[in-house]
């Protein structure tokens, strides 16, 4: 029992160290990194009227359209980091409830949409990846993310599905390229 307790402390004091070993800003630059965060910049997305299911609608500042028949969403960008946010929750919790329904539950324990990747990534319980499967599903688990890409800032042109571990996404078990059209 005292040895917990003293584990217990040490472990306390070493997250009290930590907290405490922070670098301090000035106030000049605690000045000048709130101006720059209220800083309003203009985000433009022009979405392919095929791909455009009117999400931004609600978050945009403007919404006109152009010759080709494409939206123009004008967001400041703020709302624009809003509209992307819940757009991507939105579509990510569709695609793991198509995952489940496709792979079964015990498959993985999540799917999202990722950015950074562009792609869709799915966690899966090791030991519960099919290849043959993954790759005929994956079609699929793309399209249901194109009318998220295609309404960003910067298009997307080509989406991947991932499938990696789910305790570890560096190990990829299988990995599928679809372009949008």
């Amino acid at each position: 029992m005292k040895r917990i307790v003293a584990l217990t402390l040490a472990v306390l004091m070493i997250a009290a160290l930590f907290c405490a070993c922070g670098e301090q800003k000035s106030e000049d630059e605690n000045t000048s990194s709130a101006a720059e965060s209220n800083k309003v910049e203009n985000v433009t997305a022009v979405v392919d009227s095929k791909y455009d299911e009117g999400v931004a609608e609600k978050y945009a500042k403007s919404v006109t359209t152009d010759e080709n028949g494409n939206k123009v969403y004008e967001f400041d960008n703020e709302s624009y980091k809003e509209y992307t946010r819940s757009y991507n929750n939105h579509e990510s919790a569709e695609i793991q409830k198509e995952v489940a329904e496709k792979f079964g539950t015990d498959f993985g324990n999540y799917a999202y949409i990722n950015n950074d990747k562009k792609a869709v990534v799915i966690g899966v319980t090791p030991g519960k990846y099919n290849n043959e499967t993954a790759e005929k599903e994956a079609e699929g688990i793309a399209k249901m993310s194109f009318s998220y890409f295609k309404s960003l800032q910067d298009p997307v042109d080509t989406v991947s599905v991932i499938y990696c571990n789910e305790n570890n996404q560096d190990e990829v078990y299988g990995k599928f390229d679809f372009p949008i059209e």
